[in-house]
């Protein structure tokens, strides 16, 4: 009677054993809940779901947000390595920081906008090496197009101003690639580091309104942080904008021309699969961003008196009305 109650007692364990065995259990750490964002982890999502993984059967999705809180991120970090989730998917470079500071175990898959070699997330983007892996941007490469749009959208802006934080060696180097396309475009490129949000504002304040200018967005946290203030200051002084996202778009800039981060969700949603079923994150080789969209806000184009020409508003895949 006693082996009988026991066995009794040891199956119902043993079968919640298997299915919990079964179960992907992926967290999700994000910086915060912006459009890039949102659209990454819709990717990650409906991708994995093509290739068979339903949540709340195989697979058990848990995501951490940082709310754009840096010093969250480390907690929120620590408590999905906590959680011994067999996975880490993250967006951007603050959040894959985090992930890789608080496990050298789990496995990571990130989606970055930009390289991932040159910020030292991975070795090289053939061998990422350690438990990092996932899918790039590499945003230096867009300079050329992206600087060709912008002149096909303000013909009349020969002169081009790019802000960027002074101590920040990466935001240079995103500088001096911006300037060489701008350059070989026949475009004066103006460079304008500032040191702090004081400075950024000051510079900008003292700047006269002139036609034939435009400003063109280089990735930076201290620019970035000021967002508004420089989508305002550029309505009042009819300044067109090039950003490197459609998010800033969406905000106010004129236009973007970036990475499809849903498209950058999904192709990351097969990196996932392939390590669940065994493979090493530093065998799989980082990706290049397969789809990029052009974005414009015509919105922001009546405001500063800017006639966008049919032959770009068509080849736009979204238009802000």
């Amino acid at each position: 009677m006693f082996f009988s109650a026991l066995f009794l007692l040891l199956v119902p364990t043993a079968t919640q054993a298997q299915e919990s065995a079964r179960i992907a259990s992926v967290g999700v750490l994000i910086p915060e809940s912006l459009r890039s964002e949102s659209q990454a982890v819709k990717g990650l999502r409906e991708g994995l779901k093509e290739l068979g993984y339903q949540e709340g059967k195989n697979l058990q999705i848990e995501i951490r947000d940082a709310k754009g809180n840096r010093g969250a991120l480390k907690r929120e970090a620590g408590e999905l390595v906590r959680q011994k989730v067999l996975l880490i998917f993250t967006t951007g470079t603050r959040a894959t920081q985090a992930a890789r500071a608080a496990t050298s175990d789990i496995p990571i898959v990130f989606t970055h906008p930009a390289d991932p070699v040159a910020l030292g997330l991975v070795k090289s983007m053939a061998r990422p090496g350690a438990n990092v892996t996932g899918v790039a941007a590499l945003f230096l490469q867009m300079s050329d197009k992206r600087m060709e749009i912008l002149k096909q959208l303000a013909p009349k802006a020969g002169r081009v101003i790019i802000f960027y934080d002074s101590n920040n060696p990466y935001s240079r180097e995103n500088f001096l690639a911006a300037k060489k396309a701008g350059e070989k475009l026949g475009l004066k490129v103006e460079e304008r580091p500032v040191k702090s949000i004081e400075e950024l504002k000051k510079s900008i304040n003292a700047m006269q309104s002139r036609e034939d200018e435009a400003l063109f967005h280089v990735p930076d946290d201290l620019i970035e942080s000021q967002a508004d203030f420089i989508f305002e200051a550029a309505r009042q002084k009819g300044w067109p904008t090039m950003f490197s996202e459609e998010s800033w778009v969406t905000q106010g800039g004129l236009a973007g021309y970036g990475p499809n981060y849903y498209q950058m969700g999904r192709q990351a949603a097969r990196l996932v699969d392939k390590i669940l079923k065994g493979a090493k994150p530093k065998d799989l080789p980082v990706e290049k961003a397969s789809k990029f969209d052009l974005v414009i806000n015509l919105r922001t184009a009546n405001a500063i008196g800017l006639s966008i020409p049919p032959a770009i508003l068509k080849k736009a895949d979204r238009v802000i009305r």
